[in-house]
């Protein structure tokens, strides 16, 4: 693993050869490219460009004022994907949880050029809003950041993905979250973010499992018959608790297409 600094943003990254497709790895609400930490030791780095970037106020990358909504990020990750990809190779995209929504703007901005979509555990319902619609209930971002920490430290001591999820938050601005967590908000409601995926004409899956996944975003994904792949006894972060059979997986779905 490499990293390199685009338009301000820290990039891990392998060995980049301009001939091959890329995999661009959006992260979720508070969390940073350390989710993704085991792509680069799977067998999808010996065959595509791997960039996992830390998306503004998120782990290593600093704030920019002139991205502070969650839409705002996917404009901006879509213009540093379009300067990265000059020869204009067909791009793969995966997201997790709230990152989803990015990962679907994303892949409505490139449109042809977009290979695969890869959507892990996002945001299809209202239901799946449990940790980003946090932000609302406090006053200012201050008071949910402290609030946040203490119970992800909590949950932390008896889960793994927690204790990763937990040293990315540590370094999760404040205000970055509560931007997220703002100006998510409309695109929830009435499962907007779920007829938006739904939408999307490029070859997608989504990717749950029965742990975490709320009861709703199961009946949504049943009622409008995504295409979809369950991993049974998995929770929220597949990245993490569950690697190397669902890098595997990605592997030989992107072989087919």
């Amino acid at each position: 693993m490499k990293i390199k600094v685009l338009d301000e943003i820290l990039i891990r990254h392998n060995e980049i050869d301009k001939n091959k497709q890329s995999i661009w790895c959006i992260h979720a609400f508070a969390d940073s490219g350390l989710a993704y930490k085991e792509i680069f030791s799977s067998n999808l780095a010996s065959n595509f460009n791997i960039y996992v970037a830390d998306l503004p106020g998120f782990g290593m990358s600093p704030l920019n004022s002139s991205y502070l909504s969650i839409k705002e990020h996917s404009n901006f990750l879509s213009k540093i994907i379009l300067k990265e990809n000059k020869k204009q190779k067909k791009v793969n995209i995966v997201a997790h949880s709230l990152g989803g929504l990015i990962g679907t703007w994303v892949c409505q901005q490139l449109k042809d050029q977009i290979n695969y979509y890869f959507n892990i555990e996002g945001n299809l319902t209202e239901a799946d809003s449990y940790f980003s619609s946090k932000p609302l209930r406090y006053g200012t971002a201050e008071e949910f950041a402290k609030m946040f920490e203490e119970e992800i430290f909590e949950k932390a001591k008896k889960k793994e993905a927690y204790r990763r999820y937990y040293s990315s938050l540590r370094f999760a601005e404040p205000d970055g979250m509560q931007n997220w967590g703002f100006s998510s908000q409309e695109h929830i409601k009435n499962d907007k973010c779920g007829f938006e995926f739904k939408k999307l004409t490029c070859k997608k899956v989504y990717i749950w499992g029965n742990i975490d996944t709320p009861k709703e975003t199961q009946e949504f994904i049943k009622e409008h018959n995504l295409t979809n792949r369950f991993y049974k006894e998995v929770g929220h972060w597949h990245m993490i608790e569950n690697p190397e059979t669902l890098y595997n997986d990605m592997n030989e779905i992107l072989k087919t297409v």
